[in-house]
């Protein structure tokens, strides 16, 4: 019995000498390393975002955390007086701070390579710094509601920052130095380096030569109509890849207003992402399609306007309250009249138009790689009344992101197509292998070829011959919608405040890129899409096309003509005036016996396609 004790104890023993050396040999080393070593962290740098031509947009810069641990500090009050003076800290708070019995205290944050060479240079014992990485914005305000911001702690909050950190953060490092059991540094010791690894770099379907087009509109536009927020969307139309997104007013990336989340929320936030908003007549791309596609229009459909619609007891009003007249379909969608769309939605009826709704997307989200997404409101079908629909058909009683509008649009010109909108094209790793790669992705075919084709011709002929007469680009096809809503507010139309958008697209017999723009509350009298929103669409298409290299098509040079003034004048001798000048115009109202009012303004030189309009 006695052997066998022994035995079964020499084996308890060798198995647990095994089980030390062998199987948890790895576990007890790094045990011990932790226990005879102090670690200086080395923030693993965060990978950078790119444009798609490899332009910086955002990096990283080195910055340090300086502390002291008083038990390895054998003069405290030089150190104390020291640090002082370097970063403008009370003295007798650092005395105090180094005898209160805390291991270790935290002196500054952010501190540049310079001050800690000074601190080196001083040759101070218990002074410890660990690197850290500071986010910096190439641009600062550009870009901002897409690339979004970091924390303190260098890990995303906001935009491409946040939707994509798990790939853009990087892993830490650390230098270890072995010290006595109160943290005291051991001279001579041995220091191990854990070098730390970079993120992955993100490249953006977003060219900068565009977005700097499309910030610039933006930013004019809001100044010349002083409006409250003024926002820029552009598609590839082929791909479904956003290759431009532009907001005024935006925040400086590198200097955020921290202690303001209210006003850093504003400005950082991707409206054309998150937000819902009244379409209106831009939303009347896809009540045409709808018609075409479902046969219950063509193009040559006779269409009576007298300025409105009694529909449930209700007098819905046409835009131009004395009537389009007489029209065709083709001429209804030139004209953006109301009537029509009223007419094809009731004619189409609720539950076909709530099928249309679900192919467009129009309740459900794009599926973008953008934090925050929001989704369309539509009336539950079965409460929806005729009334309801026949405002559904021309855009409003219906919300939608700006961004399922555009994607939306993008289908009815691409060949119906419902496309799935993205913004990263690839990412890339610290060793050059591309480890995720964004890809045109179909969700879904929403209307025939044929019906595409129709109503590409149709948008072009709106801006020929309509209202988008503003975002003509000499040589070049365009085709486009124009839009103004009214707002609400506390469920109440909103008296005097608009939105104010145009959705266009080029070339428009073959559409490779889509844009809208939305110009929020407009001043100054002038809120119609075609005179707010349009004209920028055409500079920023015409600067488009010569940074491509686009070549202009064989079109006939633009012709252009002195506005005549007809202020002062009647209806009958204004329509005199402008027939002799070959002017294609509107009346906003013409009640008056005399012209007050009208645009543009005479004496300035215009085109001879461009819509002009009179109030009287």
């Amino acid at each position: 019995m006695l052997i066998v004790l022994i035995t079964f104890c020499f084996a308890a023993v060798f198995f647990q000498i095994i089980n030390l050396q062998f199987v948890k040999a790895e576990e007890l080393q790094f045990r011990a390393l932790d226990q005879w070593t102090r670690d200086v962290p080395l923030q693993g740098e965060r990978g950078s975002i790119y444009d798609s031509a490899g332009r910086l947009l955002a990096g990283c810069e080195t910055v340090y955390t300086v502390y002291v641990r008083p038990n390895a500090t054998s003069d405290k009050n030089k150190t104390a007086r020291f640090l002082s003076a370097l970063f403008g800290i009370d003295e007798n708070y650092l005395k105090n701070k180094f005898l209160s019995g805390v291991s270790e205290v935290t002196i500054k944050k952010n501190v540049s390579k310079e001050k800690i060479l000074r601190i080196q240079e001083s040759k101070l014992d218990g002074i410890y710094f660990a690197q850290n990485i500071k986010r910096k914005y190439v641009y600062s305000d550009f870009l901002s509601s897409v690339i979004g911001f970091t924390n303190i702690d260098c890990r995303g909050q906001a935009g491409i920052e946040a939707y994509y950190d798990r790939y853009l953060t990087g892993k830490d490092g650390s230098i270890l130095t072995e010290a006595d059991l109160v943290g005291r540094e051991i001279s001579d010791s041995q220091t191990y380096y854990l070098p730390g690894e970079k993120g992955c770099d993100v490249y953006l379907t977003i060219d900068y030569g565009i977005q700097n087009f499309l910030q610039n509109a933006v930013t004019e536009a809001k100044n010349t109509h002083q409006a409250k927020s003024v926002s820029c969307i552009m598609l590839n139309a082929q791909t479904g890849s956003i290759v431009g997104l532009a907001r005024s007013p935006s925040v400086d990336l590198n200097n955020l207003p921290r202690n303001d989340l209210e006003t850093l929320m504003y400005l950082s936030k991707n409206t054309l992402v998150c937000d819902v908003y009244e379409p209106g007549s831009t939303f009347k791309i896809l009540t045409s399609a709808i018609g075409l596609e479902t046969g219950v229009y063509s193009e040559k459909s006779a269409v009576y306007c007298p300025g409105y619609r009694m529909i449930d007891g209700q007098r819905i009003k046409c835009w131009k309250t004395i009537g389009h007249g007489q029209q065709n379909f083709r001429k209804g969608v030139q004209n953006s009249c109301n009537c029509l769309f009223m007419d094809i939605a009731l004619k189409v009826g609720t539950g076909t138009m709530y099928e249309y709704f679900e192919k467009f997307g129009v309740n459900e989200k794009t599926g973008v790689d953008i934090s925050g997404e929001g989704k369309g409101l539509t009336i539950a079908k079965e409460k929806v009344k005729n009334v309801d629909l026949a405002r559904m058909g021309f855009g409003q009683a219906i919300a939608v992101t700006p961004l399922e509008l555009v994607t939306a649009c993008c289908s009815v010109v691409n060949g119906g197509e419902l496309l799935r909108p993205y913004i990263v094209d690839r990412i890339v790793d610290n060793c050059g292998k591309e480890v995720f790669k964004g890809e045109r992705l179909v969700r879904r075919k929403v209307i025939s070829e044929s019906t595409s084709a129709q109503m590409r011709d149709i948008l072009e002929s709106v801006v020929t011959e309509g209202g988008g007469k503003n975002a003509q680009v000499a040589g070049y096809r365009i085709g486009g919608k124009t839009g103004t809503a009214q707002k609400y507010e506390n469920g109440r139309i909103a008296q005097g405040k608009y939105v104010s958008t145009f959705v266009g697209f080029a070339p428009a017999d073959d559409p490779k890129y889509i844009m809208l723009f939305i110009v929020d509350e407009p001043s100054g009298g002038t809120y119609y899409g075609s005179l707010v929103a349009a004209p920028y669409v055409g500079r920023a298409y015409a600067e488009i096309f010569n940074y491509l290299g686009i070549p202009p098509s064989d079109i006939e040079p633009e012709e252009t003509i002195v506005m005549p003034e007809v202020i002062g004048l009647s209806p009958v001798e204004a329509d005199k005036i402008m027939s002799e000048a070959g002017l294609y115009y509107e009346y906003l109202d013409k009640g008056g016996s005399t012209i007050t009012y009208q645009i543009p303004a005479p004496g300035s030189e215009v085109s001879k396609k461009i819509t002009a309009y009179m109030e009287g």
